[in-house]
């Protein structure tokens, strides 16, 4: 084939793709950012449980919190991957920007909040120590580091447009396998990205097929949905069944699928529909909610005697007031969580 023709016919596959995810995402945005949403304020409930004066914890409360673990983060991410198409269908300098701006930039402003009202410092220099793997702020660490290393798919998406998600599934395994079979990658930043991040190529490969998985049969869905319940009740008491093992992994991707299967059928009335607003700012909800809940721990509930149960439960209730209410003010801070100027500098690379 002329090298003309070899142009003009990946440019085709190109248009092609983006047609092909525009018009097929479209309408699962509003349960996508359910989903979404639904996973980051459970990530605020389980922090203000668990960042409680003097071990004040309840114990129920712990225990719905490590009921849910298999699913939070692992939901988070795969919700991210389920982004990875449209983001590779862009020109490489404008995926590169996009990330930059979108989540590196947020990383390095929180790094440096959090570091100055919680810490004492600046935050940043510690990072040459890998010192905030031990804080909230690994998420969007890992989350960047999952899209660096999407980049090598690149190549694939004009080559093998719809055959390439299977090499997502492959990496999927790969590092779920990695994790399970040795320590080398346990601990810290790597063992959140080998662990959590492996969901986010799950949910690449996944976009594909969503439709067709949410058309299945609610027959199919029961048993499916009453094993991994039953699975995490047992997870509760076996922090094996919640992260690490193979049967942990298992249990994720079950809950995950039966949740995305669950989604699109609900109601959206006032409550679902508060949930996707937050899902839409997920990324203020994550940034903004854990040194909000230090604060109020060390200089709120730390002079004031309280019972565990009623300072977790003033505790949740304040800091998701407060969380929403910096969701709310989002167009007022925009430079809180994307870089400014982006979209001038976006419109240039393309």
């Amino acid at each position: 084939m002329p090298p003309a023709c070899r142009r003009n016919h990946l440019t085709h596959r190109r248009h092609a793709l983006v047609l092909y995810l525009v018009t097929t995402q479209a309408p699962r945005m509003q349960w996508m950012d359910f989903l979404r949403g639904l996973a980051v304020l459970l990530v605020v409930v389980l922090h203000a449980n668990s960042q409680n004066i003097a071990g004040a914890s309840v114990e129920w409360w712990a225990e719905v919190n490590r009921y849910l673990t298999p699913f939070r983060m692992p939901l988070l991410m795969f919700m991210s991957g389920m982004l990875l198409h449209r983001s590779l269908a862009k020109p490489l300098p404008l995926y590169v920007w996009g990330k930059a701006a979108a989540i590196a930039w947020p990383l390095l402003v929180w790094l440096c909040l959090y570091g100055f009202f919680v810490r004492g410092g600046i935050g940043v220099p510690n990072l040459l120590e890998w010192q905030f793997h031990r804080d909230y702020l690994w998420f969007l660490m890992s989350l960047l580091l999952c899209y660096s290393a999407a980049t090598a798919f690149k190549p694939l998406v004009t080559r093998f447009p719809s055959g390439h998600v299977w090499a997502y599934l492959g990496l999927f395994l790969a590092m779920i396998g990695t994790y399970v079979s040795t320590t080398a990658v346990h601990g810290g930043l790597m063992g959140s990205t080998f662990w959590y991040g492996a969901f986010f190529f799950l949910g690449a490969w996944a976009t594909p097929h969503v439709d067709r998985w949410i058309q299945v049969h609610w027959a199919v869905i029961l048993p499916l949905a009453t094993g991994v319940a039953f699975l995490a009740h047992l997870g509760v008491d076996d922090r094996s069944l919640r992260i690490g093992s193979a049967a942990a992994a298992a249990i994720s991707v079950t809950g995950i699928f039966v949740v995305i299967w669950l989604a699109p059928r609900l109601r959206r009335g006032g409550a679902v529909q508060f949930v996707e607003w937050c899902g839409r700012s997920s990324v203020v909800v994550y940034v903004a909610h854990f040194p909000i809940i230090v604060l109020l721990r060390d200089h709120i509930f730390s002079a004031v005697g309280l019972t565990a149960g009623l300072q977790v439960f003033l505790m949740t209730l304040i800091s998701l007031f407060l969380t929403v209410l910096l969701v709310w003010a989002r167009p007022w801070t925009p430079w809180l969580y994307v870089m400014p100027q982006h979209q001038r500098v976006a419109a240039k690379l393309r």
